[in-house]
């Protein structure tokens, strides 16, 4: 099965946003989050086709995120402020390891493009609900159906696999978007955090299971949670259907409570988290076994 296939996506989705910024320029989405995700999907593009080596990688996406950060913090207007560095290095990081964690999920049929569905969808309806955002609203649904279109091809039997094109986009789109939207409301950074909650928990316990257990983390392994779920159920479709009703059923109600002021931000992450580390848990994510 050829990979690379996520190239689609990227392409699709800066192709649309130009288009949009052209001819419906009112509202027009910010070219930083066209450009730099565009890049990452080059990036990502040589590692499927070239296989890179770790470091080039990591010293492209640290510019790339680096980059992403300062135009984020400089619009904000609160480059003044005296944490701003420790909170412009804190997203710098998070922002790399949002774009390899999309990376490490996409690794059964179909989880990576529907995920992306699910996150525009619960966060294009949570930005509008808090601020209305519709240069970002817009940018969710070029996204979202551009992975619609992936999905075509990669579910429920896979003819082309995404690869790092389309993940490391993914990831790092949606993490440089969360941090434009997020830097200014601690609201829509934790709607954010909810709305990638399975693919966050999963990748960060994984990752902590296997270094604190002395495995060789950054091999290629089979142990993450949705892998596990996959083997379990016989079934990369059934997993990847799990995983969407996980978002839809329980993620999104708790972002929209949130965001209509029904729940508390941190009562919500909380109860957003605490049933997918416990499912982590109770799967051995991480473990070899």
């Amino acid at each position: 099965t050829p990979r690379g296939g996520g190239i689609a996506i990227a392409v699709a989705t800066i192709l649309a946003a130009l288009g949009i910024n052209h001819f419906a320029p009112l509202n027009a989405i910010p070219l930083m989050l066209i450009v730099l995700p565009a890049l990452m999907a080059i990036l990502g593009a040589l590692d499927d086709f070239m296989s890179l080596g770790i470091k080039p990688r990591l010293i492209v996406q640290f510019a790339l995120a680096s980059a992403g950060v300062f135009f984020c913090v400089y619009e904000s207007g609160n480059n003044q402020a005296p944490e701003i560095f420790v909170i412009g290095a804190l997203a710098i990081i998070a922002l790399v390891w949002q774009s390899n964690l999309y990376n490490f999920m996409d690794g059964i049929n179909g989880i990576a493009a529907t995920q992306a569905i699910c996150v525009s969808l619960i966060m294009g309806t949570a930005l509008y609900q808090i601020s209305h955002d519709m240069a970002i609203l817009k940018f969710l649904i070029i996204i979202g159906f551009a992975s619609a279109g992936f999905l075509y091809w990669n579910f429920p039997k896979a003819k082309i696999f995404m690869g790092d094109a389309g993940s490391l986009f993914l990831g790092f789109t949606f993490g440089l978007i969360a941090v434009k939207t997020g830097i200014d409301s601690i609201k829509i950074t934790i709607a954010w955090l909810i709305s990638m909650a399975v693919f966050i928990v999963d990748a960060s316990y994984t990752l902590g299971i296997r270094f604190f257990s002395g495995q060789k983390f950054y091999f290629p392994h089979r142990s993450h949670s949705y892998q596990k779920l996959a083997l379990r159920l016989n079934s990369h479709a059934k997993a990847t259907l799990l995983v969407s009703a996980v978002n839809l059923i329980w993620l999104f109600p708790i972002t929209l409570l949130m965001a209509s002021n029904f729940l508390n931000p941190f009562v919500a992450l909380g109860l957003a988290y605490s049933p997918l580390v416990i499912i982590a848990a109770k799967l051995k994510a991480g473990s070899a076994n």
